[in-house]
């Protein structure tokens, strides 16, 4: 029966609204936080149109190079009372991989973890991918390359990246590509370096340079900078130096920094590329970078007030930074972890456990592998990829 006049019918339409353009879902998914990767496994689950776009290798490349910055998913760390290190997540993503047993973290960089499981020579390193499972057991330095008055006691650090350092890839996707290992050592008079290649397989090395009281810490992990290596140079607790290496020219030096009543400094790459480290100065976070065109001058560039960000102790410590966007931080009486975003000015706090030094941050990309988008199957929950 036809509505009375003057009244309009309240019946809705039957036509289904029209469909969303591929290209346009396909933006929508594009910005997504990639500190939230589980938001697009979820997506990639709703539909065969979502997976196919999320599933294909271009969509993963312009994930990345959107968001050029690859987020945190978590930190290794030690257990207390252990040499063996852990991984605590900071973000919901599964990493069924991450756990291992008697090993400790030792770097990580570009979707890459260097693990070793010797306490006193590094002699027996692992490069590793706790995304998928991956990895590559380095051949020990061959004896004669080291040199005798070290063979009983040193200090030694390790570092992994991309074998591209030099120019040629972005580091948005290289973490299959090949890459290098540094080690280096030290001694009362003398440092250091050899570099492993995953294209060779061999071992090259050694440089050296006489440097007196240029001792390395296996607790601080490196900081990358153009094609130098940083690491924290002198007495634990008092490091008041950094050695530099250059994989070009492998040169070793020392850079001195400045000289104030820091506990703890970390290393880390500022957003401006520039070699930088932080610490903490009663309840302010310092960001510290050097200036350019110098070799050894510094200028504080950041001031962070952490009580006006977040409830925190009254005695904290740092315990990493990563690049210019997150640091670490402890409190020193309960030793409780906190994760501060340095953009966003957000603190989150990390259930308490049995963690202490050291921390290397885990900072990658992952979104769904999905190796079946170019067939029928259709998804596969759980499938990623860094």
């Amino acid at each position: 029966m036809p509505p009375a006049a003057g009244i309009r019918s309240t019946k809705r339409s039957s036509m289904p609204p029209a469909a969303v353009p591929d290209d346009l879902i396909d933006e929508i998914l594009l910005r997504f936080p990639p500190e939230k990767p589980e938001l697009l496994v979820r997506a990639a689950l709703v539909c065969k149109c979502w997976f196919r776009l999320i599933s294909d290798p271009r969509f993963r490349r312009r994930f990345r190079e959107l968001h050029r910055a690859a987020p945190m998913l978590g930190f290794f760390c030690t257990e207390r009372g252990r040499w063996t290190s852990r991984f605590v997540p900071t973000s919901s993503v599964p990493l069924p991989h991450a756990i291992r047993g008697n090993w400790r973290a030792v770097d990580a960089r570009h979707g890459r973890v260097l693990i070793s499981t010797s306490r006193s020579s590094g002699n027996d390193l692992v490069v590793w991918d706790p995304v998928t499972g991956e990895q590559h057991r380095l051949p020990k330095l061959p004896e004669h390359m080291y040199p005798p008055q070290y063979l009983l006691g040193f200090y030694w650090t390790a570092a992994v990246l991309c074998a591209a350092v030099e120019g040629g890839c972005d580091h948005f996707d290289c973490h299959r590509s090949p890459f290098l290992v540094v080690f280096v050592c030290t001694g009362p008079t003398e440092a250091f370096a050899y570099v492993y290649s995953s294209e060779t397989g061999e071992w090259s090395g050694p440089a050296s340079a006489q440097l007196r009281s240029a001792r390395v810490h296996l607790n601080v992990p490196s900081a990358l900078v153009g094609n130098a290596l940083h690491f924290m140079s002198g007495k634990w607790g008092r490091t008041k130096k950094i050695l530099k290496y250059v994989l070009g020219t492998q040169e070793i030096s020392l850079i001195h920094l400045p000289h104030k009543p820091y506990n703890r400094r970390e290393l880390m790459t500022m957003a401006d590329g520039s070699l930088g480290f932080a610490t903490v100065d009663g309840s302010k976070l310092c960001l510290w970078s050097m200036v350019s065109g110098t070799n050894a001058s510094w200028a504080q560039s950041h001031t962070i007030d952490l009580k006006t960000i977040g409830t925190l102790p009254g005695s904290l410590t740092i315990v990493c930074c990563m690049d210019g966007m997150a640091a670490i931080l402890m409190g020193i009486n309960d030793q409780e972890f906190f994760v501060v975003n340095l953009k966003s000015r957000q603190i989150r706090k990390i259930p308490k456990g049995r963690f202490a030094y050291p921390v290397v941050p885990f900072m990658s990309f992952y979104t769904p592998a999905l190796g079946a988008a170019s067939t029928s199957e259709g998804p596969r929950e759980g499938s990623s990829s860094a």
